[in-house]
């Protein structure tokens, strides 16, 4: 009795944690599976910009975008079958050396959000920890620098990385969109062939 008593106090905090995480169904307000229509909609009335030039049958590009308080330089929407189902945020700042505290801001905020993330912070030769090249070892992309929430019920997730040109990434995805759109690539590419 005493046993069951202590693992359901266990429990409790942990299923509190659980059910205050936010689950990953879409970003910017557009959920996964929404069609063109619906994204260029839910846009324009956040005050996007579609850039048409950057834009095909397959991607539509944003400028004057936010996430949050934090205005990106671009936000892609990817579709399949006329559904959305990535969404890829684009940041740069001002000067290189702010792009490590930028992206630990990020990830901050997102763990207020989603909870804890899978953590990379993964060092290449000549690069190692504490050696003070780190701007140089992540322009090399020598250095990786990643977070990963993974939500398994909905089957999505959110990442956010530096780029070996210096640019902080976000990419909200649906995994189950995001296979059907590379099963639909490799059909493509097989016809190359």
């Amino acid at each position: 009795m005493k046993k069951t008593l202590l693992i359901a106090l266990l429990l409790i905090p942990c299923l509190g944690f659980s059910q205050t995480l936010k689950p990953i169904i879409g970003f910017a307000g557009i959920k996964f599976g929404s069609s063109k229509a619906i994204v260029l909609a839910a846009m324009k009335a956040k005050g996007a910009v579609l850039d048409k030039e950057n834009s095909n049958a397959t991607t539509l590009m944003f400028s004057n975008v936010k996430l949050g308080s934090r205005e990106a330089d671009a936000l892609q929407i990817d579709f399949v079958d006329n559904q959305a189902f990535e969404g890829i945020y684009t940041f740069t700042t001002d000067v290189e050396a702010k792009v490590p505290g930028f992206y630990q801001a990020l990830v901050n905020d997102y763990k207020d959000v989603y909870g804890d993330a899978k953590i990379t912070r993964q060092f290449n030769d000549p690069y190692v920890e504490g050696d003070g090249n780190e701007l140089l070892g992540l322009s090399a992309g020598k250095i990786i620098y990643s977070a990963i929430w993974l939500d398994s019920q909905n089957k999505s997730s959110v990442y956010i990385q530096i780029t070996s040109k210096m640019e902080i990434i976000v990419t909200y995805q649906s995994d189950d969109l995001f296979k059907k759109y590379a099963d639909k690539e490799k059909t493509k590419n097989k016809t190359d062939y």
